[in-house]
This record gives structure tokens, sequence and C-alpha cells, in this order.
């Protein structure tokens, strides 16, 4: 297990980007993301850290990432493709848009648990269903998908409340892709 002293994250002047860096016996590692409002997790063994941020605003642009603490940088892994493509565009929206992609959990070191959901706003119908995808890491591969009501059986105790709210009935009448 590595011993982190430090984890730091600054928003540069105009909020279009943030910076993160990890503090590991005394050497820095730093990478920047563009975005804002930005959620951090660590993993069980303190060798990598999830972030959940957004480009967009408003309910829209969310994105996952790992970083993992590598011989002298952080190694990005971005597991927003993957699970963009898996999840595909489920339901009809006024205007064509990614779904959000946010971090749920570290199910241990090399597998995390993320979701992928039509924005939350009004420009999609059914807006905020879900999925949810077991992913293994680093070659970011899916494992597995769970369908809304799945997910929200298994994984209940995770969900944040926008993911717990989302409506089973119209998630229940929408076939959403399968891996």
């Amino acid at each position: 297990m590595l011993t982190t002293e430090r984890l730091e994250s600054t928003r540069d002047d105009d909020y279009r980007s943030i910076r993160y860096t990890v503090i590991v016996g005394g050497r820095r590692f730093s990478a920047q993301l563009p975005g804002f409002d930005a959620e951090v997790s660590w993993s069980p063994d303190s060798s990598s850290f999830a972030v959940t941020e957004t480009e967009g605003g408003g309910g829209i642009g969310y994105g996952a990432y790992i970083f993992r603490i590598g011989e002298g940088e952080l190694e990005e892994i971005n597991l927003s493709p993957v699970v963009t493509k898996a999840f595909g565009s489920p339901v009809k929206c006024e205007i064509s848009v990614p779904p959000n992609v946010g971090f749920i959990s570290w199910l241990d070191p090399q597998r995390v648990l993320v979701a992928a959901e039509v924005v939350p706003v009004s420009i999609c119908k059914c807006m905020g269903i879900f999925a949810a995808y077991e992913i293994s890491l680093p070659e970011a591969i899916i494992i597995r998908k769970y369908s809304q009501i799945e997910a929200k059986r298994k994984f209940w105790s995770l969900l944040g409340c926008e993911l717990r709210d989302a409506d089973d009935g119209c998630a229940g009448g929408v076939q959403l892709n399968q891996k």
C-alpha cells in the first residue's frame, strides 16, 4: 500500500480545468482535466483515485476518470468512452447528447462501478435513467452491465440520491443497449 501524504485539486483562474497533484513519499505527481465540479475517491490500496467531473454544466457533460500513480507520473484512464459506447442512446433526445458517466465506487483496487445516465434535463425522454457497469482496470474493460433495477437492488447503499431516484417505470419500458 502506498503512503499518500496529500491530494490537492486546484482550479485554474477561469474555472475551465482542475489540476490534481498527489504527493507520495515526498514526490509530486500532477495531471490536469478540463472541467469543474469534481468528486474524488481513493482506491482501497491508495494506488489510484477516481474522478467524476463535468465539462458542461446544468446536468450535462459528466465524465469518469481513474488516475494511477505510476513511475514518475499519474497515468490517466478515461472510462467515459467505453461506457458511453456500451450505453449508447437508449432514448430520444431533442439534440444529440452523450450520457453522463460517473464513478460510483471501488469494488476492489482493480475493479470499479460506474454509471451512465441519460442526461437529467428535459431535452430527453426518460431523463435520468441509467445503467451501471463493472469495469476491470487498468484495461478499462466492461466485465458486467447492470440494468437500473439490478443496480438499485445490488448497490443501493453505494448510489447517490440522483440514481436512487431515477424512474424505474421509465427504465422498465426502455431496452438499454446490451454489452
